[in-house]
């Protein structure tokens, strides 16, 4: 599953027409589908709400939506209306509610690797599984599947909040698919045949926006106003971590787009934030927005080439975004297991239909993308804010980076990707480093770190 568009499709990137992980199937962008009525949809910020409700009515507008995060509103408009209110005095932006898609691509109960790939098993054995953390996903909803409904010893649920922005349905749905495999990823209690936890955080709880439609795609106002919600829910909540599986493509400095300063916004209240890079790499400045904020942690993709033991033929994929952003910022952040990554989907959705030969068994299925990768950081943030529940969402960023292991070559010591693919470190997250704030080599007694490609130090 790779990220999908702004027109939003799961796991690519905001095209003004965001993607999300899962890169689901085409949709129409809600301004191109109402271009033939003359009228389109756009975000609106200004100095004050009374002025903002002023100039959308003396144009003829109707306000769809109020966005305070970003002190701005999602209004629709008449054809020529946008052009003249960016003249007005009191306008500061005037931007079209651009498409959004996810970022992903794709009997006992299945095994996944990735949670001994980052070291996420070492964290469950030292009683550390995201218990008293709350991670927000924002997607295509999340299905009703066994390991995300209550937490591990059944006694509470998992999903603590539901909200749908696309139909207003009151229980939690995906008719996609993409963001259930997101959320499994993050926080499946389920065990596998090799009984250990399926998710990198299977204590932590849930809180579930759907904001992308069964095809993968939403727009800005509904990501932004998702986001909206995620904020002032946080103490409620307690939510430590905000994953997007989603993006869409560049058109404005990050500061000046509504979707990154939502982003911004987030961070600011104490939310760390988790964004997919996209899934239109290896071509540079292919990063997406919100993946080219310079606050969220985003995260890239690599494949293990099927062989979870031996790291020397693990690759980034040719399908992870690649830096520099349009701002010359150094992203992606860090890669993270984003190939073959086997997680729940319901078994009618789109995707679950469409990827019928990636079903491993049961509701599990094998889809790739940085969607995926996104998901095993935002569990990796959660088990972090689940040992040291007074830091930052800087602090938990320069953790996760700080214990990243880079790609080098043993011998000469040389890199193997440019921080352009590999992230500002150059290297692969390592979850349990992270949780403890060391790096490998700081473990007492233990030796330093050798191989090319290694990523966890075997405690």
């Amino acid at each position: 599953m790779k990220a999908k568009t702004i027109t939003i499709t799961l796991n690519i990137v905001v095209a003004l027409t965001l993607i999300v992980a899962c890169l689901a199937g085409g949709g129409i962008a809600p301004q191109a589908a109402s271009a033939s009525s003359g009228v389109a949809s756009y975000i609106i910020e200004g100095s004050s709400p009374a002025r903002l409700v002023e100039l959308v009515g003396r144009y003829g507008g109707q306000i769809t939506s109020t966005l305070d995060l970003i002190h701005g509103v999602a209004v629709t408009l008449p054809a020529g209306a946008a052009d003249r209110l960016r003249l007005e005095a009191g306008i500061t932006s005037v931007t079209p509610n651009a498409a959004v898609s996810m970022s992903g691509q794709g009997n006992g109960i299945p095994s996944t690797d990735y949670p001994n790939e980052t070291g996420a098993n070492v964290a469950w054995r030292a009683g550390d599984a995201g218990q008293g953390v709350t991670v927000a996903v924002l997607d295509t909803g999340m299905g009703l599947e066994e390991g995300l409904l209550r937490s591990p010893d059944g006694k509470s649920a998992k999903v603590v909040a539901w909200k749908d922005f696309v139909n207003r349905f009151p229980v939690p749905v995906d008719p996609n698919g993409h963001g259930t495999h997101v959320a499994g990823i993050i926080a499946n209690d389920q065990k596998g045949g090799d009984g250990e936890y399926n998710g990198m955080a299977p204590a932590a709880n849930l809180v579930i926006g759907r904001v992308l439609d069964e095809h993968g795609y939403g727009t800005y106002e509904r990501i932004i106003s998702g986001i909206q919600w995620v904020v002032a829910n946080r103490d409620k909540y307690n939510i430590k971590v905000l994953n997007l599986s989603l993006n869409g493509d560049v058109h404005s400095p990050y500061w000046a787009d509504p979707l990154d300063q939502a982003v911004t916004a987030a961070w600011a209240s104490g939310i760390t934030v988790v964004v997919a890079a996209g899934n239109t790499g290896p071509s540079p400045m292919s990063i997406g927005v919100p993946g080219n904020n310079p606050y969220a942690i985003t995260v890239g993709a690599f494949s293990d080439n099927h062989t979870v033991k031996d790291w020397s033929d693990d690759t980034i994929t040719d399908f992870s975004s690649t830096g520099p952003t349009l701002d010359a910022f150094v992203k992606p952040d860090v890669v993270a297991p984003g190939a073959h990554i086997v997680s729940k989907m319901p078994v009618a959705s789109l995707d679950s239909l469409t990827h019928a030969a990636s079903r491993i068994g049961g509701q599990y299925f094998s889809m790739s993308g940085t969607s995926q990768s996104a998901a095993v950081v935002s569990g990796i943030a959660a088990l972090v804010a689940s040992k040291n529940t007074n830091l930052t969402p800087d602090q938990v960023k320069y953790r996760i980076l700080s214990t990243a292991l880079p790609w080098v070559d043993a011998t000469t010591h040389q890199a193997l990707y440019s921080v352009w693919r590999a992230g500002e470190r150059g290297g692969c997250c390592a979850g349990e480093h992270a949780r403890l704030g060391q790096r490998p080599y700081e473990y007492p007694g233990r030796p330093g770190w050798h191989d090319p490609l290694r990523r966890l130090l075997i405690l």
